[in-house]
């Protein structure tokens, strides 16, 4: 007997040296979440004791072994003998037999262990502490982490401890929670494939435009799971989802069969999940990966606040069952703005009857037949963006409109061209100008910072509004041909005709006198 307590002593040893067990743990709010062991003081803990005994240091060895007064213990052998999951535990009868059960297992079965005797079989007498715990007596600990993280994550912490006598324990865990990050590439079309980034936290696009995001589970440790569950939830604001581009564990790229994806179109929410991505690879710390598409809604956010989205990932957490954890959200922003282009006259007034449009500077000129719509000014193309105030037939569609606004375009060049006059005016030359947008590119909540117009245009970053006054002078009347002059002589003629006429007859009447 002594030789199975030393044998059983110098295993119990061992797992108490493996203190951090490899079942996902809580990471409080705000936290990075790391794959090391930590230590969390600022959580709370509770610890119950599984076994008691008497523990000889100088001989190392263990006496009396005997349920502990935290775990049910018959209860827990009966089910130990009914479920074959841990091994076969028909010779069980005491607490005694089950410790030198227990002496044979290896760190990964004493995981899927404790994660057994959590489930149902622990009992309401536990001691409870914050970042320590003070146990008095002797005995085998299953130390669990209930700390409340406001639902933002949900996974199991269980900790296996030996402790020889009263002492002061400080639980060291190890964050296996996975982590998420959610990015997306930014573009600038009037450059073109050059000017796109790398994967960032924010961007801007315009209205209808199709954009590119990324998510990225970077696991933690999964070595005792048989089968490992990931899925990625991706809720959308202002954004309708396009197309997925990819789905890879680490450099390995799945076919459509290999994952699920949903789009719920009224909650504007993706779901992209694997069963097991063990199964194609997953080790500790590998990376699963998800690139789509999506387009931004006509109803987006314009200015500062942007349209945030957010994602999340749900893992695996329990080894020995069916339990799911929860990864804190990751959010980035795409931001859009307007052109506001106020019509005026020479005195600044406000003058009704034009008719506008804007274009969009392209990086080059269109090839022939590829179906691209464009204009030339100059030795550069131009795409449409949106005519404003023009009708059916051709005229001014609304005769007091004076104020054109252009709603959800991207940082780029652009031109604005007078395509109606109002009568009596001079026709403007186009106006050229570059929105230049600044916001933050690597943040957990990014910012828009700065939006400049050139000369002609004044940024408000709050609104996202761009605008200017477009001033018409009146053109000039000059005299025509003619004119005055003509009727001059025909009065003057006029009048000597009938001075002629008078002095005839006055001297015909004098003769005949």
């Amino acid at each position: 007997m002594k030789k199975a307590m030393k044998k059983l002593m110098a295993a119990l040893l061992a797992v108490a040296m493996v203190c951090a067990m490899a079942i996902p743990a809580f990471a409080a709010k705000g936290e990075p979440v790391t794959n090391s062991g930590v230590s969390l003081t600022n959580h709370d803990f509770e610890a119950y004791q599984i076994f008691s005994a008497k523990l000889d240091s100088t001989k190392g060895t263990l006496s009396d072994v005997k349920w502990g007064n935290g775990v049910k213990g018959n209860e827990l052998l009966v089910a130990l003998q009914a479920d074959t999951t841990l091994g076969d535990f028909a010779d069980c009868y005491s607490a005694s037999d089950l410790a030198e059960k227990l002496a044979t297992f290896t760190t990964e079965k004493a995981t899927k262990f404790a994660a057994f005797v959590a489930n149902g079989y622990l009992s309401n007498t536990k001691t409870a502490g914050t970042g320590t715990i003070e146990l008095t007596d002797a005995g085998y600990y299953l130390i669990k982490d209930v700390t409340e993280v406001e639902g933002e994550y949900d996974a199991s912490n269980l900790t296996l401890l030996l402790v020889s006598g009263p002492e002061t324990v400080t639980p060291q865990v190890k964050t296996d929670i996975p982590t998420l990050q959610k990015k997306v590439k930014d573009k600038n079309d009037s450059i073109g494939e050059s000017a796109t980034t790398g994967w960032q936290d924010s961007a801007d696009y315009d209205i209808g435009d199709t954009i590119p995001y990324q998510l990225t589970a970077t696991l933690g440790n999964v070595s005792n799971f048989d089968t490992y569950y990931v899925e990625f939830v991706d809720t959308m604001t202002h954004l309708s989802y396009d197309s997925i581009t990819s789905v890879k564990v680490g450099d390995k790229t799945l076919s459509a069969g290999d994952y699920t994806s949903n789009w719920d179109s009224a909650n504007k929410k993706l779901t992209v999940s694997i069963g097991n991505v063990k199964a194609f690879g997953a080790t500790n710390g590998s990376t699963i990966t998800v690139e789509y598409t999506a387009r931004l809604d006509s109803d987006a956010v314009i200015g500062s606040t942007g349209n945030p989205n957010e994602a999340y990932l749900i893992f695996s957490n329990n080894p020995n069952g069916s339990g799911y954890g929860k990864t804190a959200p990751d959010k980035n922003i795409v931001f859009t703005y307007k052109v506001i282009a106020n019509k005026v006259d020479e005195h600044d007034k406000p003058l009704p009857g034009a008719a506008f449009a804007l274009y969009k500077k392209l990086p080059a000129v269109p090839n022939p037949g590829d179906g691209t719509s464009y204009i030339m000014e100059g030795n550069d193309a131009y795409a449409p963006v949106k005519e404003l105030n023009v009708g059916a037939n051709g005229e001014v569609e609304d005769k007091e409109l004076t104020n054109f606004e252009w709603d959800g375009i991207d940082d780029g060049d652009y031109m604005i061209k007078e395509i109606i006059t109002p009568a009596g005016y001079n026709t403007i030359e186009p106006i050229k100008f570059t929105v230049t947008a600044t916001h933050e590119t690597n943040a957990d909540d990014p910012k828009f910072t700065e939006l400049l117009g050139g000369d002609d245009f004044t940024g408000a970053v709050s609104t996202g509004a761009l605008t200017a006054n477009i001033q018409n002078r009146m053109g000039s009347t000059l005299p025509g041909t003619g004119g005055i002059g003509t009727t001059i002589f025909y009065v003057v003629g006029g009048g000597l005709m009938v001075a002629a006429a008078i002095l005839l007859i006055t001297k015909k009447r004098m003769e005949n006198r």
